[in-house]
Formats: C-alpha cells, sequence, structure tokens
C-alpha cells in the first residue's frame, strides 16, 4: 500500500509519461520516424482521424506512412493537459492544431484545424502505449498564402460541411477523399459527452484485459 505522499508521486510519474508519450507520438508523425511512431502504439489501437478509421497500431502507421507520401506533410502542435489514471488505464486529452499548405485551383492557401486529441492508454510491463486514437473537431480556417489572391472555395459546396471542421473538409475533398461527416466536434456536445461518459466506465475497470 503507498503513502499518500508516494501515491502523488506516482501519480505525477505517470502524468509526466502519458504526456511525453503523445507529444512524442505526433513528433514522431511529422518527422517520418515510423518506428518510433509505431512504439507508441499498442497492436490492438483504434484510430479514427479525418482519413482513417481502423483498429491495430501497426496498420495505422503503415497507412500513415502511404498517406505522407501521397498528400504531403501536415504538421501537429500538441499541449498535454488532462490526464486520467485508475491502475494500468488510462485517459489523456490535449489541445492541438493540425496545419498544412496546400494548392487549390493553382493557388495557394494555409489552412489551420483547432481541436483536441484524445487517447486510452494501457501498461502493460511498466510501458504505457496508446490504446486509441481520436480527434474531437473545434474549429478551422483557411487563407491564402498572397493575401491578394482570392479564397478558390466554392460557398455552395462549403456549405455543406460542419462547421467544425469545414475547409478540413473541403480540401480533403479536393484530394478525392469524402470526409465523414460524423465525426466528433465541439458543434455536438451531446455526442462528445456521451463519448466521454463511455470512456469514463472504461477508464474505472482499472486493468488491462
Amino acid at each position: 500500500m503507498l503513502s499518500m505522499s508516494e501515491a502523488r508521486l506516482q501519480e505525477q510519474f505517470d502524468r509526466t509519461e502519458l504526456f511525453d508519450l503523445v507529444r512524442r507520438e505526433r513528433f514522431a508523425r511529422d518527422q517520418r520516424r515510423f518506428e518510433v511512431m509505431a512504439a507508441c502504439f499498442h497492436r490492438d489501437a483504434y484510430v479514427r482521424t479525418s482519413w482513417y478509421d481502423g483498429t491495430g497500431g501497426d496498420a495505422y502507421v503503415a497507412a500513415t506512412r502511404k498517406w505522407m507520401g501521397n498528400t504531403g506533410n501536415s504538421k501537429h502542435w500538441v499541449f498535454p493537459a488532462f490526464a486520467q489514471v485508475h491502475g494500468d488505464r488510462a485517459t489523456v486529452e490535449s489541445p492541438a492544431m493540425i496545419f498544412n499548405r496546400a494548392r487549390l485551383e493553382g493557388i495557394e492557401v494555409d489552412f489551420k484545424v483547432f481541436c483536441r486529441f484524445f487517447s486510452r492508454a494501457v501498461r502493460q510491463e511498466g510501458a504505457w502505449q496508446l490504446a486509441s486514437f481520436h480527434v474531437f473537431f473545434e474549429r478551422d480556417e483557411m487563407a491564402p498564402v498572397l493575401a491578394s489572391d482570392p479564397l478558390p472555395v466554392e460557398r455552395a459546396v462549403l456549405d455543406t460541411m460542419r462547421p467544425s471542421y469545414k475547409f478540413l473538409s473541403y480540401i480533403q475533398l479536393s484530394r478525392g477523399i469524402k470526409v465523414n461527416q460524423e465525426l466528433l466536434g465541439d458543434d455536438r456536445p451531446e455526442e462528445l459527452a456521451s463519448f466521454h461518459a463511455g470512456e469514463e466506465r472504461w477508464l474505472a475497470a482499472g486493468a488491462v484485459s
């Protein structure tokens, strides 16, 4: 039985390791260090993003390698903020930004996605790994790189897309990818609340199955 001070110290260690884990995974992804990225994921991890929905950490990393070869290299800033630990299970939620430069109808544009990354994590043999990865979309924005250029979007098409990730959806559509309009976002708070309730139940189990 840990003393109160020992328990608080262990909690701080866990938080530090978890925050390092989520930062390391995105950094490795952006820098194409795919072996490092793969080591961050549990083999059965579930990942859902704007372009990927599947199970298996290695499968997601392989798909990411291919994706980055085809679409260029978006970047991520991650600010881990909230971790909950119960035994060998944890959840981590991090404010984040995704940003990229693209070309639409011959015009260079920059776009940013303001979001949060949410992951389950499990501890096995003393090490934490990500058991899931979700994106909660908040809002996004797009602007021409050269301010005097027009923004090359069709308003009628843009208006059919979710407000929390409409420019991301538009960019992906220009690449031939139709983004699921049912992803988690701040514009649907009831769905987010339901998701979090399910994650709290998972966390309360406290042991890795």
